[in-house]
């Protein structure tokens, strides 16, 4: 449920390249395209290594469980996992397995993302209720197993160099997100535990993707959370393709995602604001305006003071509920059948026509 086979790229010595049905570069050939199963031929052999992979398999599980039974099995020789806690399960379970943590990229942040034309989430004291009833901390120290950082009301981590200081950071606080909800008129006036306004249940459906762990303790630690507070949440878990099609079409409430944010104006813009880029197309003069600038702005430093305008923006309005980064992927490999994966001086992946299978 983690990818979706339409957006699956190879990475070869030449380069990264998307896999499409109808293309076949001189590189590969597709041999099989569906949403269970990418087969590719690599056509680029090394010379005198008679162990390379002539062919490459991208399988697609329901669920990360199934998939660490696979790897478990045998049947898996390569995958990443979110989760410290499910690659140490598997190398319990499997002693060729090999496990590499490599960094994640830098201000990759999880976060809610809310429908701004939602009936009940357009209201900005629901969204800042939202953040400052969920504990973020629990996040980080049991599913992260402390190997992660809480985001600081922005998306970029606090090193960033357009990170600004002295933004609200929505820390865990349940009687500041009651205050809220009690100022923008929310009442349990029927005493069911939920509350309501104007006979609307104070009802959301949070959106998450299909059988990835972490995402399911998020859903469930924000159900329990905001349970506390007369906020009923409803997760519901859809594939990679379906959760890209609703976002498209702006069919949800508020869904967990995690993005990674380049040090930019343009980042930001395209993520929240921009027309044909942006599914949540925030609409805000004075933040179109601090982008529009940054354009034609020539000193970085401008640029800077632009960024962290397009952050105070989006944190007054809490355009999202910024959670937490991850510092670590999960490498694992079957190192009983593949080797020469790992390039141990640039701390990186090889390229996979690099790969060598074992005898």
């Amino acid at each position: 449920g983690h990818h979706d086979y339409r957006s699956v790229k190879i990475r070869l010595r030449a380069g990264n390249y998307l896999i499409r049905r109808t293309q076949n570069p001189p590189l590969f050939r597709v041999l099989s395209f569906s949403p269970d199963r990418l087969q590719i031929a690599i056509g680029n052999p090394i010379i005198g290594e008679p162990r390379q992979m002539l062919n490459v398999v991208f399988q697609f599980f329901p669920n990360e469980r199934s998939l660490m039974t696979a790897l478990i099995l045998d049947q898996v020789d390569y995958t990443v996992l979110r989760m410290e806690q499910q690659a140490r399960e598997v190398l319990r379970a499997n002693s060729k397995i090999l496990l590499i943590p490599l960094k994640v990229a830098p201000n990759s942040v999880v976060m809610i993302i809310y429908n701004l034309q939602h009936p009940i989430l357009r209201q900005r004291e629901v969204r800042k209720a939202i953040s400052f009833a969920v504990n973020k901390k629990v996040f980080v120290q049991q599913d992260l197993s402390g190997s992660g950082e809480l985001a600081r009301g922005s998306p970029f981590e606090k090193d960033a160099k357009f990170y600004l200081k002295g933004l609200e950071d929505y820390k865990y606080s349940p009687k500041q997100a009651i205050a809220l909800l009690q100022q923008a008129g929310w009442r349990d006036a029927n005493r069911d535990g939920i509350l309501e306004k104007n006979g609307r249940p104070l009802r959301i459906k949070l959106a998450f993707e299909k059988g990835t762990a972490l995402d399911e303790q998020i859903a469930r630690r924000m159900m329990l959370d905001l349970s506390a507070i007369g906020v009923e949440i409803d997760p519901v878990p859809y594939s990679k393709i379906e959760l890209a099609e609703r976002l498209a079409m702006r069919t949800y409430d508020a869904v967990i995602l995690e993005h990674r944010f380049n040090e930019s104006c343009e980042s930001l813009y395209r993520f929240f604001a921009d027309k044909k880029t942006s599914f949540i197309k925030f609409r805000d003069s004075r933040f179109n305006q601090a982008y529009q600038s940054s354009t034609t702005a020539t000193k970085p430093e401008d640029k800077k003071v632009l960024a962290q305008r397009m952050q105070a923006i989006l944190n007054r309005e809490c355009v999202a509920s910024f959670l937490f980064f991850r510092w670590y992927d999960y490498h694992l490999f079957n190192s009983g059948y593949v080797d020469n994966f790992y390039d141990s001086q640039k701390g990186e992946i090889k390229p996979l026509d690099e790969w060598i299978l074992k005898p």
